[in-house]
């Protein structure tokens, strides 16, 4: 091969390298471009994130962006006295995440559950809870504790029951409408305690069971709690 030919295939052969290596990087960015928003149960603040990661290694390379989006129920349920003024947040449950290769929802996205009724807007785009405490000003302070205890305690899966009570022809007396929703949010708290049992998690079970009889008092919470706490079995690694 004559030199002009060698240098002209060696420049070819370099801007392919040049420009694979390039478009190398640009997937390996767009996949580790991860995205995102968090709940904290502590003082039930939102926020998004954004952060940038060399995948299947998970070295951050791109400092984590944080974005507000508290809703207004917050502050109302500071103004009563349900949440703690002016706190930082310490715990965080994923409400979503993902990048240009996966944007289906982790496993552990459950705070979702509760931030699609956090987020809910009526027709003329009000937020659907805050009117709901304005026309229930007697319930709101029955209601919203048992929302803010499962959300501590991660009982998501449960909470659009709870949040569905509130929405759908509840009794307006307040004593009826704590005897029905303590019914609920104790059988909420028995079935996951039921499902912690089956999977070894015997502490998280006895949490549950506790709060469920704290609800309303259950033969069937009590049975299993005693069940649970006089096992003698080992809890299972999680």
């Amino acid at each position: 091969m004559t030199p002009p030919k060698l240098f002209s295939g060696l420049i070819i052969f370099l801007l392919i390298s040049v420009l694979g290596l390039f478009l190398g990087l640009i997937v390996l960015t767009l996949s580790g471009n991860i995205e995102g928003r968090e709940f904290s149960p502590d003082n039930f603040a939102i926020r998004r994130f954004s952060y940038t990661k060399i995948p299947y290694l998970d070295w951050v390379i791109m400092e984590k962006k944080i974005v507000d989006e508290t809703v207004p129920i917050q502050q109302e349920l500071i103004g009563l006295g349900l949440l703690p003024l002016n706190s930082t947040a310490k715990n965080w449950h994923l409400i979503s995440e993902s990048n240009f290769s996966n944007s289906l929802l982790p496993p552990e996205c459950d705070a979702r559950f509760l931030i699609h009724y956090l987020d809910l807007k009526d027709s003329e785009y009000a937020d659907v809870f805050l009117e709901w405490n304005l026309e229930h000003p007697d319930l709101a302070p029955l209601f919203w504790p048992h929302v803010i205890e499962m959300a501590r305690q991660e009982s998501y899966l449960k909470i659009p029951e709870i949040m569905e009570f509130a929405l759908t022809d509840c009794p307006t007396n307040p004593t009826e409408f704590s005897n029905e929703l303590n019914t609920l949010v104790a059988q909420a708290y028995l079935e996951l305690a039921e499902i912690d049992y089956d999977l070894g998690r015997l502490e998280r079970a006895k949490v549950r069971l506790q709060l469920s009889l704290d609800a309303e008092s259950s033969v069937a919470a009590q049975n299993l709690l005693d069940k649970v706490s006089n096992s003698g079995v080992k809890e299972t690694a999680q």
